[in-house]
């Protein structure tokens, strides 16, 4: 499902939160990666667009978390990956 550059901001900037080991429920409860694949078409397609929602709003990661940890900022580059993965992703499984 994901593509080695998509795979990797996700492990560098996403995974730590969204993902079994993340310490924030909010976010596991939000968004877990690992779970995309198992989910039902339609609502891989609903996550996807809201993801594409909150990387266009550059609400991920939040603020309190930026401000602990700089470093995790998405670059915008990095969202771009990320958005264009999930737009294609979306519109692919909606053919």
């Amino acid at each position: 499902i994901y593509t080695a550059e998509v795979k990797k901001v996700i492990d560098d900037k996403c995974y730590g939160c969204h993902s079994i080991q993340g310490k924030s429920q909010k976010a596991k409860d939000a968004l877990m990666w690992d779970s995309l694949p198992n989910l039902q078409k339609s609502k891989l397609v609903a996550t996807l667009d809201e993801i594409i929602e909150v990387l266009k709003e550059n609400k991920m990661p939040p603020e309190e978390v930026l401000k602990k940890y700089p470093e995790m900022k998405l670059l915008p580059q990095e969202s771009k990956i990320l958005q264009s993965w999930a737009e294609f992703k979306a519109d692919s499984l909606l053919k």
